[in-house]
């Protein structure tokens, strides 16, 4: 939304952070006191563009070593990838149940057990369908040839999907020319 003191609308800059609610009966709220602004010499504009495409694996290793395991498995799983001269414009690994949530931040103390279960979720980005495409085929082999106690892959290969993303834009008003068309 960004910031919800000037949220561009088209007739006005609206300031959220004013609204008021009030509840006035069963499925009935009362929505007032918003603040804001005029508008500006600018219209919204969002964009859809296509922006490649992704795919998400996931692998569970189980206690003992579990996180350990789920580690080695990621390392394994971008060697391969190396290996392979594949290249994504993002690569991202979790670790679900260690670390998935607050990432770098989350850690364990010394005397604390060892995680129970971990699941490794492994995902790309790119523009290459074919390189994406290729990466779904290199979770398999893990659970056979990779670190041991892993589960979790009764899913198959992860499917390749395209990505669609969103871009807000201004646009100066005096550039657009209004027209409405009845068909």
């Amino acid at each position: 939304m960004g910031d919800p003191h000037e949220y561009i609308t088209p007739d006005v800059i609206a300031d959220f952070t004013t609204i008021q609610l009030e509840q006035e009966g069963p499925d009935r709220v009362r929505v007032h006191g918003i603040q804001g602004r005029p508008a500006t010499d600018k219209l919204k504009v969002s964009i859809a563009y296509r922006a490649g495409y992704k795919a998400v694996g996931t692998l569970v290793y189980s206690w003992p070593d579990a996180l350990d395991k789920a580690k080695l498995a990621d390392s394994i799983l971008r060697q391969r990838l190396s290996n392979l001269g594949l290249h994504f414009d993002q690569i991202l690994t979790e670790y679900v149940g260690a670390s998935a949530t607050h990432g770098p931040l989350a850690t364990r103390d010394a005397g604390e057990l060892d995680y129970p279960e971990v699941q490794l979720r492994f995902g790309v980005r790119g523009g290459n369908r074919s390189a994406v495409e290729r990466f779904t085929r290199e979770i398999a082999p893990l659970v056979l040839n990779g670190p041991p106690s892993v589960t979790g892959f009764a899913g198959g290969r992860p499917k390749v999907e395209e990505i669609i993303a969103y871009w807000p834009a201004l646009v100066d008003k005096n550039v657009v020319q209004t027209r409405v068309e009845i068909l």
